[in-house]
């Protein structure tokens, strides 16, 4: 069946956008009518309009809506004077580059903006009233008549990142396309009798808002903001994302160490398709993957389906922390020795592709390849989704938790990257051929394990720890959430934390080694000493 209409989800508006620049011969004007327009749309937007001679943006303001973000966008009101309407864009613009998710190409996109608008070739203006809701996107020929090829793009999507679907932070979106003459005349009509109410936004008003962003080329930057471009590099998603969940709303404390690793950890399964949670002991693995659960139900869908995989023990636990962040209906929750149950679909358990999310919890009990309770967790994990929702993609996002994650030889944690990597097509930068990569690890640590009983303890435990090194910093640092105690307590924004929460993390006590020298247990070398 034809229709008009497309949602973000099987044809996103870029998709549309692509089309129609690659299939209408005189793709010469671009007009559009926003109640958002960011710079991250802009750029990503920029490249399907390279041959365009012509680019209006009108930007129309829903101040409701701004009022209940706090004031973070333009607040213009009817009577706004034209120049304190620039000036609230102007300052919008400003943050909007700021706070860009950073990489090279966003940094070419945000100039090329810039120099678009000093060239003419965009014009930028701002209808300074709180009535304009409309989004419509107009795609014309230089001479458009009833005889001429004509786009009209109308619907819910803001020329934003989100609004074009190419952000991972896929939100549901509607809209129609109609190329019908009189459909096309009547928006064309519209859009300029809103641009004659408008304001303009001159060149001197983007250069004054370049001046104030790190896109200043009349001054150098500053050791400082070299320093602070580096950090967001490298640490931007973090920094950006703006996700918001209070769990005191569910009987949780608020604690900011575990707000970041559920933003940490959620960019990361997003982006490689799985994420290791291995805090240690007492930090709260359980809420913490939890809350990314919740995340991920709502960024994915009110279809969602998760499965719990968890010890006996513990499983209780787990349906009390799913029931107070009401979630429960999304979940089914599985025993590790049960997984059967999902494989054959028995008891009310979905078969494996219903899945779309994962959680493993003491997944170093799933290391050995060769046991049935791997392989069936293996076929749970890497089923195709059967249902797709806002999240893209038809693999499965899992999480697993452990606080032993360096407890593990080379073998092990292969077979549980494998849970969630493609062992040939591999996500982590760098790595590429998971077999291939770990085939020198696991040959080089067996010969040790080998020569363990002839070799000097100082030169074993040297050579092992320089193997778990190299996979601590190749694989499992880009894929896994890990703090400490000391790492909370030598952080000083987690330390204020958990001290105003009255939080105190139990004392462990020493253990010896085979000499009976007294050890504190610290993970891998704890555990060469034992094999030694």
């Amino acid at each position: 069946m034809s229709t008009k209409f497309f949602n973000n989800i099987e044809t996103t508006l870029m998709d549309k956008f692509h089309g129609i620049a690659s299939a209408m011969a005189n793709f010469d004007i671009f007009h559009a009518v926003v109640g958002y327009f960011r710079s991250s749309g802009y750029f990503k937007l920029r490249k399907e309009l390279d041959n365009v001679q012509e680019i209006r943006i009108l930007v129309g303001i829903n101040i409701d809506t701004i009022l209940s973000h706090h004031n973070a966008n333009l607040l213009f009101t009817a009577d706004s004077h034209p120049a304190e309407v620039v000036e609230q864009y102007r300052q919008q613009l400003v943050a909007d580059i700021r706070k860009a998710h950073y990489d090279a190409d966003t940094e070419h996109g945000i100039i090329q903006m810039f120099d678009d608008i000093a060239t003419g070739k965009l014009q930028l203006r701002v209808h300074a009233t709180r009535n304009l809701h409309a989004k419509f996107y107009l795609c014309l020929p230089k001479n458009f008549s009833k005889h001429s090829d004509g786009w009209v793009i109308m619907g819910s999507s803001n020329l934003t990142d989100q609004g074009l679907g190419t952000s991972n932070d896929h939100r549901y979106e509607l809209n129609v396309s109609m190329k019908d003459y009189d459909d096309v005349k009547y928006c064309e009509d519209e859009f300029w009798r809103l641009w004659n109410e408008s304001v303009s936004v001159s060149v001197g008003d983007m250069q004054r808002a370049r001046r104030e962003t790190h896109l200043n080329t009349e001054q150098p930057p500053t050791p400082w903001e070299l320093y602070m471009k580096v950090l967001i590099e490298t640490f931007g998603s973090m920094v950006e994302d703006d996700f918001e969940l209070d769990p005191t709303r569910f009987g949780f404390k608020d604690l900011s160490y575990q707000r970041d690793a559920v933003i940490q950890g959620y960019q990361t399964m997003i982006r490689h398709n799985g994420c290791f949670i291995a805090d240690v002991v007492g930090l709260g693995k359980t809420p913490v993957a939890t809350m990314i659960a919740k995340r991920f139900v709502m960024e994915n869908g009110r279809n969602s389906r998760i499965l719990v995989v968890m010890p006996p023990a513990v499983r209780q636990s787990w349906e009390e922390t799913f029931q107070k962040f009401q979630i429960s209906k999304y979940a089914w929750f599985v025993t590790s020795g049960s997984l059967d149950k999902v494989i054959d679909g028995r008891e009310n358990y979905r078969s494996p592709g219903e899945y779309d999310m994962i959680i493993v919890d003491e997944a170093h009990n799933f290391r050995n390849d060769g046991t049935s309770s791997f392989q069936y967790l293996q076929r749970i994990c890497k089923s195709p989704r059967a249902n797709r929702g806002r999240v893209d993609g038809t693999k499965k996002k899992i999480l697993l938790l452990s606080a032993t994650p360096y407890n593990n030889t080379p073998m092990d944690i292969r077979n549980q990257l494998l849970l969630f990597q493609d062992a040939r097509n591999c996500t982590i930068e760098g790595l590429g051929d998971i077999t291939g990569t770990f085939s020198d690890w696991i040959s080089r640590y067996k010969q040790l394990m080998n020569q363990r009983g002839t070799l000097p303890r100082d030169v074993f435990v040297r050579e092992v720890d320089n193997i778990m090194g190299d996979i601590r910093h190749r694989v499992l640092e880009p894929i896994m959430v890990r703090r400490t105690r000391n790492n909370i307590e030598n952080h000083k924004a987690y330390k204020n934390d958990i001290v105003a929460q009255g939080i105190k993390f139990p004392k462990f006590s020493p253990i010896c080694d085979r000499h009976g020298t007294m050890r504190w247990t610290k993970g891998w070398q704890t555990f060469l000493l034992a094999l030694w």
